[in-house]
C-alpha cells in the first residue's frame, strides 16, 4: 500500500524548538539563569498521531532537570494528565530498568512542566494547572503542577520580555493573524510575516534557513483543521492496514480501534470509516474495555 504523502513536517513550534540555542534562550527566560549549550539534550517523545504519545518539546538541562514544553492554541484542562504520561515514558527511557529494585536511591532529573498558550480565547498572562484538580477523592499523595504562559502579543508580558525566541514566535503568529483577518491569503500572510520577523530580527536565522514553502506547510496544517483531520484519518487507516497485514487482519483492526478510542480524538463515525466496522461493534468493544 502506498504511504500517505504528507503535506507538512511538524508544527512550526516544534520545528523552531529543535534548535538548542533557542531552547537555551527559553530556559533562561523561564528560570532566570543560563544553561550551557552543550548541556542541552533533546528528549522529545516521537510517535504518530495514532499509536503512541508524542509531546511537543522536551529536553534535558544538564543532569538535573527535564523540561517538558507544550504549545496550545486551544485551552486544555487535561494537560497535567498528559504531562504525567509523558514524564512516565521519559523516565522509562532515561532510567535503567533495574533502578526501582536497587536498595540505594537512584537520582532522577527533576521534571518541569510548561504550556505556552496563544489561542484566541481570553486568558491571564500566566496560571497553574494541577493534576490533583482532576481527582475525585479528597485525599491524594500525588501532585503535578503545569505552569501555563500566555504568549500572545500583549504589552508588558514578562515571559516574552525574558525570551526573545518566544517573543519572535508570538510576533510571527500575530502577524499572520492580522494579515489573514484583513483578507490577505494565508500564503501571502506567511510570506509577509516572515519578512517582518527577519527585518525585526525575530527568529531571523531560522526563517533564513527554512524555505518559505516549508514554513507555509507547517502553518497551513495548523490553520486548517479539516486538512489535519483528513491527513490523520489517512494515516490511521494506513497504520491499521499495516498492522492488519503483520498480525492478522482482525486482530490488527481491533488494536487500531482500541487505540482510537483511547485517544478520544475521533468520533465513532470516524473510527467506523477507518476500520470498516459497524458502529455497534465499535461501541461494544469500547464498553468491554471501559472506554465508552
Amino acid at each position: 500500500m502506498a504511504r500517505v504523502k504528507r503535506t507538512y513536517k511538524d508544527s512550526l513550534f516544534c520545528d523552531i524548538f529543535r534548535r538548542r540555542d533557542y531552547l537555551q534562550d527559553v530556559y533562561s527566560g523561564l528560570f532566570g539563569r543560563d544553561v550551557a549549550l552543550q548541556e542541552i539534550r533533546l528528549m522529545t517523545l516521537q510517535g504518530t498521531f495514532f499509536n503512541d504519545e508524542k509531546n511537543d518539546v522536551s529536553f534535558l538541562a544538564g543532569k538535573r532537570q527535564i523540561i517538558l514544553m507544550e504549545h496550545q492554541s486551544t485551552l486544555n484542562e487535561n494537560m497535567p494528565l498528559r504531562m504525567f504520561w509523558y514524564m512516565a515514558k521519559l523516565y522509562r527511557k532515561q532510567v535503567p530498568k533495574d533502578a526501582p529494585y536497587r536498595t540505594r536511591r537512584f537520582r532522577l532529573p527533576a521534571p518541569c512542566f510548561y504550556v505556552f498558550y496563544n489561542g484566541l480565547d481570553p486568558a491571564p498572562d500566566e496560571w497553574e494547572m494541577r493534576l490533583s484538580e482532576a481527582f475525585e477523592g479528597e485525599c491524594s499523595s500525588l501532585e503535578l503542577c503545569v505552569k501555563v504562559y500566555n504568549i500572545n502579543e500583549t504589552p508588558g508580558s514578562v515571559i516574552l520580555e525574558r525570551s526573545r525566541t518566544l517573543k519572535g514566535y508570538s510576533a510571527f503568529v500575530a502577524q499572520v493573524r492580522r494579515k489573514t483577518a484583513a483578507g490577505v491569503s494565508l500564503e501571502s500572510a506567511v510570506k509577509q510575516a516572515i519578512r517582518y520577523c527577519i527585518e525585526q530580527d525575530f527568529l531571523a536565522e531560522y526563517f533564513l534557513e527554512r524555505e518559505m514553502e516549508e514554513v507555509f506547510d507547517m502553518v497551513s496544517f495548523k490553520w486548517n483543521p479539516e486538512l489535519a483531520k483528513r491527513v490523520q484519518l489517512q494515516e490511521a487507516q494506513e497504520i491499521g492496514m499495516e498492522k492488519g497485514m503483520e498480525k492478522g487482519m482482525e486482530k490488527g483492526v481491533t488494536e487500531i480501534v482500541l487505540n482510537m478510542l483511547k485517544k478520544k480524538k475521533w468520533s465513532l463515525q470516524d473510527i467506523s470509516e477507518v476500520s470498516q466496522w459497524p458502529l455497534d461493534k465499535i461501541e461494544n468493544l469500547g464498553k468491554m474495555h471501559q472506554l465508552l
